[in-house]
């Protein structure tokens, strides 16, 4: 099936259904750590696809799932998923000595049952947050968010040797839901090339601010179309809103309806880096995050950042000064900081500063570091039988 010119490296199959989607945060964090920890593991990634694709041998393509409806809203999150198939799995496993869930659908559950009856050691990492599931759905439901969660732990994270969560917060939204062992917590990183030269804070007009993220209802963009359409400066502030999703012709007609100058749509990787690094102000007012990647990596440029403080978000673990943060659904609180950021050149200066050394605690290397040593004491662990 296979041919594995380097056996000596540690194999790891890895199960990430999407991993043909670069808008899937999961895919691109992953792709990361597989670029950076290649020459020390050899990896196959297990994903969503009809058939083995020649140009790309380290990838093993599942049947995708295909079911009206359901693949309607797959579609709108970028996330096909895959169907097991015990007879590729078994020939996966037996030529693995470690497996890596990112996704915990049927793919997942069926490698890992798999991996189980081979006796081989099992990493899940935690990605999927119920919440957007189900805003996906058009649901909001406290009761059914819960029920999820406890689903996920007890068919996936519970059966896996290591769990990983990129978060303080997402590690205890899973030890919450009753998860009873220890989880890593592993940053998804961000990368060197995000760490970019900025010229000083602009102290006049026009003010350019930027949020980046999937388009949809979970990221509550609407929130900040309001906020800049209330703003004191709002004839000097040129927004763009960079990512793609089932709300971008919504947003850009609500754009439009409110007289807001905005860009809205995909940009590319050159254009999101420079965008970072001349803003005068990075916004998000996602609602439902494990990490927040766009964040970080806005700090990392050195951009001042305004961030809604959620309850079910995992900024606000890395985010803390008060001028930096909105109470939750609070559009009025949101109009009255990105004034007042956008007031003070002295105030986005030194925030530019200080968010520039957090996103250096979390660096990139630090994680691959870190998710290579765990590699290294699962399989050690294995090894000796303990």
């Amino acid at each position: 099936m296979e041919k594995r010119p380097n056996i000596s490296k540690p194999r790891i199959a890895m199960v990430i259904d999407p991993w043909f989607h670069p808008f899937n945060g999961t895919v691109v964090s992953t792709r990361r750590f597989v670029a950076a920890l290649q020459d020390r593991f050899d990896f196959r990634i297990l994903l969503a696809k009809g058939a083995d694709d020649p140009l790309h041998t380290q990838c093993i393509g599942f049947v995708p799932l295909r079911i009206p409806g359901i693949n309607f809203i797959l579609d709108r999150m970028k996330a096909p998923l895959a169907l097991p198939n015990r007879k590729r799995l078994q020939q996966v496993m037996a030529n693995a000595d470690l497996l890596h869930v990112q996704f915990p659908f049927f793919l997942g559950h069926g490698a890992i049952a798999e991996a189980r009856r081979q006796g081989k050691p099992v990493v899940m990492s935690f990605h999927v947050q119920p919440e957007n599931i189900l805003s996906n759905l058009g649901l909001s439901s406290p009761w059914l968010t819960r029920v999820l969660y406890r689903f996920f732990v007890w068919r996936f994270y519970s059966r896996a040797d290591r769990v990983i969560a990129p978060s303080q917060f997402a590690a205890d939204l899973l030890l919450d839901a009753g998860l009873k062992k220890s989880v890593s917590v592993l940053s998804n990183g961000v990368t060197e090339d995000f760490f970019l030269q900025r010229d000083p804070a602009k102290t006049t007009p026009p003010y350019d601010v930027v949020s980046v993220g999937r388009l949809a209802k979970e990221k509550q963009q609407p929130q900040l179309l309001h906020a800049v359409a209330a703003s004191k400066h709002m004839k000097d502030i040129r927004l763009t809103l960079a990512g793609t999703g089932p709300q971008q012709q919504k947003l850009t007609a609500l754009a439009d309806d409110l007289g807001v100058n905005a860009e809205i749509g995909r940009v590319s990787d050159e254009r999101l880096k420079a965008l970072y690094q001349t803003a005068d102000l990075f916004v998000q007012t996602s609602a439902v995050e494990l990490e927040g990647m766009s964040v970080l990596e806005a700090m990392a440029a050195g951009c001042p950042v305004l961030v809604n403080n959620s309850s079910t978000s995992a900024v606000p673990e890395f985010v803390t000064a008060e001028e930096a943060t909105y109470a939750m659904n609070d559009v009025a609180e949101l109009t009255r900081k990105l004034d007042a950021m956008l007031d003070s050149q002295a105030l986005r200066a030194a925030a530019g500063v200080e968010n520039r050394a957090v996103a250096r605690r979390r660096h990139h290397e630090r994680s691959t570091q870190a998710l290579a040593q765990l590699y290294a004491g699962v399989l050690s662990a294995t090894a000796s039988g303990s």
